[in-house]
Formats: C-alpha cells, structure tokens, sequence
C-alpha cells in the first residue's frame, strides 16, 4: 500500500489497539492505522491513505494485515451504495470511472483517479448511479496532488437527479475556479434527493475526481 508514514513494533503485553491508535493520534499525516499480532510484539502500521469501507484492498500487493482502523469515517457515508459508473469515453493515465469511488484516496497521482479530456469540444463528465433515489445532503472531493498546478477540477457543475441526461437534474453545487491539491466540501442546507450524481465541467477542459465521499 502506498503513502506509508511509519511502523512500530509494541512492546509485549500491552494493548495493541489503543497502543497503535495512540501512535496515530501523535503522528500529524496518520489517517489509517493496520496491526499484526505477533507474540513476539505487535506490529503497528501508520498510513496517510484516506481508506473507507468501500475499499476493496489491493490485488498487486502481498501486504496484509490482521486489523485496520481509519480516521475518515463518516456515519452518512453512502458512497458504498453506489452501483455502477459512467463517464465521457476518453479516459487518461489508464484509470477507470470507479476510481473515483473506490474508497482508497492516497497522494492523488493520475493513476489513481479517474482521469478525462474530452478533445472533441464536448463536455468531460462522470456519474455515478446511486441504484435508488437517495438523500444526499454533502458532497467530500478530493482533487490531484502530485504538485501538478494545473486546475484539473474547475468550472464545475454538480448535478442530482433521476434523469440520464446530461444537464437535465437539479443543480447541487457549482464550482467557477479552479482547485488542485485540495479536498472540496460541498454542504447543501436542505438535502436533495436523486439517483444520478453527476459531475460535468466545461467543454475541452480537464476533469479528474480522485475520491468522492457522498454524505446522507
């Protein structure tokens, strides 16, 4: 797993998960924190990875752990009930439209968000279908940074509805400048109720969405 931040063996005896968690609260960029019990001393891991329950762990790698417990927990989170994700077809750095809900958020590098640059002078867009109409009251985005300047998050428009088409729900929040490196907040005051979260950004303009968390 990337954007490991330390690693710990306990001393034996005591208890590993307050004794790791403790580790985690003094240390400033720990957002995940995994143990192994060993007899000899138990492991403890400190990560900076945004982890939610919708993550399903790496296939690549051999890393596995006995326990983990991340910091970015939110009781509303319903981001895991999302069923399915559609995007503008040309897609960049590899990556695929789940990736921006797929529950692990790390340094934000192309490969790891879902990536679009429409060239045709259309709209780059990306949504994602809630199965049923839900209640959605807050919006978490996570943006790209790897220290590109670029605004690949800008002149946005966010949507909530239960249509298929482009353009054609409600608006829920809207963005005019452009963002990198940065986590968006967006907080209605009255919920909104839809099935089909849409992002959509200006035409012949880059959109990459690293992690979004919906909130109920």
């Amino acid at each position: 797993m990337d954007c490991s931040v330390g690693h710990v063996t306990l001393a034996p005896n005591t208890p590993a998960v307050h004794a790791c968690a403790s580790v985690c609260l003094a240390t400033k960029s720990c957002r995940l924190y995994c143990l192994n019990f060993r007899p000899t001393g138990n492991e403890c891991f400190i990560f900076s990875a945004l982890v939610t329950q919708n993550w399903k762990g790496d296939p690549d790698s051999s890393v596995t752990f006995d326990v983990c417990y991340s910091t970015w927990y939110h009781s509303g989170d319903i981001t895991h009930l999302v069923s399915s994700t559609a995007a503008s077809s040309i897609l960049q750095h590899s990556t695929t439209e789940d990736k921006a809900v797929d529950g692990f958020s790390c340094r934000q590098v192309p490969h790891q968000c879902f990536h679009s640059y429409v060239r045709s002078g259309a709209k780059s867009w990306w949504r994602a279908d809630l199965g049923i109409p839900r209640s959605v009251s807050r919006l978490l985005v996570f943006t790209r940074n790897d220290g590109n300047q670029a605004a690949h998050f800008s002149n946005i428009i966010i949507t909530l509805g239960n249509s298929t088409l482009t353009g054609q729900n409600p608006v829920f929040a809207s963005l005019d400048s452009g963002v990198t490196g940065q986590m968006m907040d967006f907080i209605v005051t009255t919920p909104m109720i839809g099935r089909y979260l849409e992002f959509t950004t200006s035409p012949q303009l880059f959109l990459v969405i690293c992690e979004v968390k919906i909130i109920s």
